[in-house]
């Protein structure tokens, strides 16, 4: 309505009314008494309509006594309510921290010998191409790659622990590649999110190479 005289008085009619769907019957039986008075008095003033119904707050007490009131929610339902929603949100939670955090298992380690540089090239997407060192080495695995492989050539003269992080609730990958060796570690259905690889030596020394490449097929 563009009356503000009209806007006025509902809004005194319906202030101290608690509940929205109370006001809002209110205000709905207002409308149906309104409406014969807009023939006679198009655009009425506020006295006009304290003249026709009375003060605000009496003629909301008139109506109440005409509406069907909206009856209140027993406490065992509410009650009953408030369970079920805190079970669907443990429910929708535990569900998405069990997707989230879910171990990758699906991994070994292949013969570096097939990977040569034209197939890596044609068939994969680099992800990480850097040497050892005593900084991790990340990368975030994307929702569209179905698996990601690592090529690590330790090219010093002592082993190099590797660790591979993919989540802080599982753990790691861990394995070793000799001095002067090179080792590729395969996982298909990786988690997505971030990932990191660190290195590790026992006198303390890193020398090699670390390739992280991403497959949007299972490698096999």
């Amino acid at each position: 309505m563009s009356n503000p005289n009209i806007r006025r008085y509902e809004r005194e009619l319906t202030g101290n009314l608690r509940g929205a769907r109370l006001r809002k019957r209110v205000s709905a039986a207002f409308a149906q008494s309104l409406a014969p008075l807009l023939e006679d008095i198009p655009d009425p003033s506020f006295e006009d309509l304290v003249e026709a119904f009375g003060p605000p707050e009496l003629f909301a007490q008139s109506l109440l006594q005409t509406i069907e009131l909206p009856q209140p929610v027993p406490l065992w339902k509410k009650l009953t309510l408030g369970v079920c929603a805190v079970l669907v949100v443990c429910a929708v939670g535990f569900g998405a921290f069990s997707l989230w955090n879910v171990p990758e298992t699906d991994t070994f380690f292949p013969d570096a010998a097939r990977y040569t540089e034209a197939i890596l090239q044609e068939n994969y997407c680099f992800a990480a191409n850097e040497t050892f060192s005593y900084g991790d080495v990340d990368w975030e695995q994307p929702r569209e790659m179905a698996a990601y492989l690592i090529i690590l050539e330790n090219t010093g003269a002592a082993r190099t622990n590797i660790v591979v992080r993919y989540s802080e609730y599982q753990p790691p990958h861990t394995f070793v590649v000799p001095a002067g060796e090179t080792r590729v570690f395969v996982v298909n259905d990786p988690r997505l999110g971030p990932h990191s690889v660190a290195f590790d030596t026992p006198d303390g020394t890193l020398s090699g190479t670390v390739r992280v490449l991403l497959s949007d097929t299972p490698i096999v």
